[in-house]
């Protein structure tokens, strides 16, 4: 998973991750939604790429290990969750030799990968025939929308980056011995905008859904 270039821009963005993500705290709730409806609270879960420990603390693991290449990152999420004694933080991935996770969930990370097979093999050796994993990414075709929104300051710099297609992923995936179950899309708006938002996400969606802003599979070892 590691890169110099996407570690360096996420120590530098560390400082001001928190409130920046408030200004989309209407996705980042919508997205918590989701994750729990897959992940049941008091299991044992690790996230790859977990920032500053906010979306593994909202799933009320019984254990949680977040890890993050992000040195800065995971200095903030130890001091932000330092009273949860569930959770671990590190910029280390966890024992393979450990006993194997419930669930293990990327969210925004699989775009930044260099090597998103060697990820996902990494991933595998954490998991056994009763693991889930659950990876939710940003809908590729929002592309264009999101460097705009960018250009303008209206969202955080995303870094280095590539969008991945599900195929691909899909591909990858069997090669690591991973089989997706579940494939689908979430949230056709993913800010709040009085009227059309409500609408929209909940009477549009299920007619446009490969248009929703987030794309989601999950899959079993295999």
């Amino acid at each position: 998973m590691k890169s110099s270039s996407v570690q360096k821009h996420f120590d530098k963005v560390a400082k001001g991750y928190d409130s920046g993500k408030q200004k989309y705290s209407f996705y980042y709730e919508n997205l918590k939604k989701l994750l729990g409806s897959i992940i049941p609270p008091n299991s044992k879960v690790c996230e790859i790429g977990c920032g500053t420990g906010d979306l593994l603390s909202s799933l009320k693991p019984k254990f949680g290990y977040g890890m993050d290449v992000s040195g800065e990152m995971i200095k903030r999420a130890k001091k932000k969750h330092k009273l949860k004694k569930n959770l671990k933080f590190s910029t280390i991935w966890p024992s393979s030799n450990s006993k194997h996770f419930d669930y293990i969930f990327m969210s925004d990370v699989v775009e930044h990968l260099d090597d998103p097979q060697g990820t996902f093999q990494m991933i595998s050796r954490l998991m056994d025939k009763n693991s889930i994993f659950v990876n939710t990414m940003a809908n590729p075709i929002w592309e264009p929308i999101l460097m705009f929104w960018e250009s303008r300051g209206w969202k955080m710099k995303e870094g280095p980056h590539k969008r991945i297609r599900y195929i691909d992923i899909k591909i990858l995936s069997k090669k690591v011995g991973l089989k997706i179950v579940k494939h689908d899309y979430k949230l056709l708006i993913p800010i709040k905008i009085p009227l059309i938002t409500n609408f929209a996400n909940n009477y549009l969606e299920r007619f446009l859904k490969p248009l929703a802003f987030i794309e989601y599979f999950v899959a079993i070892k295999v």
